[in-house]
């Protein structure tokens, strides 16, 4: 079988590009031929395979001779199936199923959201399809976080625009043979949004967290020095510091409401660190919340490692929450917000607890609950350890992943 990756960037440098390092290896391993089509080739070392490189993929649009150019590559490429893991590029997506049977992954809002993350200006999450609403909301009240009127110098064609691309990127998805998401949680959003149930289905994600692949490096000292100082329980959240989505402030609500003894890392930097910082200060955390900038992988393992547990504060609705998979590589309970994804890793009363959105009261009595008891720390991630190793295993996954190509594979011959 030939698979043709089509990925924005073919390197190391996030989650895609991550998959992309296991399993396209994977099918190397298991006899197929791996072709990659992307915007930048960085020439990963994780594996050598023939790249076609599109630079003009970097818009959404292609100029005519740039889109016979790629239809000609795909006709000399032939492969019996795509794999469309990332390009937002839409005569490019349209291209590529009239060039074969593809298989997409939709991996967050941005295919059906012209806000991107379906979260309204007020903070609060958007539940409705795509299309009058988003207008309504619009012209009518505040817009949402990344589709509003403030700031725009052409509001109207904007709005117009962007709502069109959507439908048309979204009728393009339609056409795919098969539609691949991380949770039952954006399975039920791409159905939302007019896609068919019948070729939509879930494919977990997994983790190589807590395995020879990613291993542990050294903090920095200022973090080194703080875990130094105390022998507390820590209390672990890795998030990126930007509101409303990640919820960050009201994780330091929740610290500031503790009745246990703690320590608290935040790991990651963003536009609303300085902010969170002086938040920090005003609920009397300074000597307890340590903010730890950005880390690469290997810090964070050191860091996951020495947790007593992870807490995961975001109030959108998380497509999936990676984070959760990698506090249970290593044995860790969560404490998290009810919102998207979530729900499906994190199983209320035995791999942590499931709070109600924004309920920061609720939020301190588990996090205190699992201060004070070192044995329900223990049972919990251990419960954790084992569903990570079997719902979202690796192996679960390319075995999935690859018999999905194979069926869509079959599909192109029929074809």
């Amino acid at each position: 079988m030939h698979v043709l990756f089509v990925i924005d960037t073919w390197g190391l440098i996030g989650g895609t590009e991550r998959h992309a390092a296991v399993v396209v290896p994977a099918l190397l391993e298991r006899g197929h031929r791996v072709s990659v089509l992307c915007r930048e080739d960085q020439r990963p070392p994780f594996a050598r395979v023939p790249t076609i490189e599109v630079p003009a993929l970097s818009g959404t649009r292609l100029a005519r001779g740039d889109r016979r150019a790629l239809e000609r590559r795909l006709d000399e490429v032939r492969p019996d199936v795509i794999f469309h893991s990332a390009c937002r590029n839409v005569d490019a997506s349209e291209a590529l199923v009239e060039a074969a049977s593809v298989v997409r992954y939709v991996h967050d809002h941005t295919l059906f959201c012209p806000g991107m993350n379906k979260v309204r200006e007020d903070g609060e999450n958007c539940r409705e399809a795509f299309g009058a609403v988003c207008l309504e909301r619009y012209f009518l009240a505040q817009g949402c976080v990344g589709f509003k009127r403030a700031g725009r110098a052409h509001p109207i064609g904007d709005a117009l625009r962007a709502l069109r691309e959507r439908w048309r990127e979204v009728a393009i998805a339609a056409r795919a043979s098969r539609l691949l998401t991380n949770s039952l949680y954006m399975r039920q959003q791409l159905i939302l949004a007019g896609l068919p149930p019948d070729r939509t289905e879930v494919l977990y994600l997994f983790t190589r967290s807590n395995t020879p692949e990613q291993p542990a490096r050294a903090l920095p000292p200022a973090t080194e020095a703080f875990l130094a100082r105390s022998r507390d329980p820590l209390v672990l959240t890795p998030a990126r510091l930007a509101l409303p989505d990640k919820g960050v402030d009201y994780l330091i609500t929740a610290l500031g409401g503790l009745r246990q003894r703690f320590r608290a890392v935040i790991a990651g930097t963003g536009p609303a660190e300085s902010w969170l910082r002086e938040k920090a200060l005003s609920e009397g955390l300074g000597e307890r919340l340590h903010f730890t900038g950005w880390l690469d992988s290997g810090a964070l393992e050191t860091l996951y490692a020495r947790a007593d547990l992870v807490v995961c504060p975001s109030v959108w609705d998380e497509p999936f929450g990676l984070v959760g998979i990698e506090a249970y590589a290593h044995a860790k309970p969560v404490v998290a917000f009810r919102v998207g994804g979530i729900p499906e890793w994190l199983v209320d009363g035995e791999t942590g607890f499931l709070v109600p959105r924004k309920d920061t009261g609720a939020m301190a009595a588990a996090i205190d609950l699992l201060l004070a008891d070192p044995a329900l720390r223990a049972r919990m991630g251990a419960a954790g350890r084992a569903l990570e190793r079997g719902r979202f295993s690796r192996e679960r996954h390319l075995e999935t992943f690859e018999g999905v190509l194979r069926a869509a594979a079959g599909a192109s011959a029929g074809r």
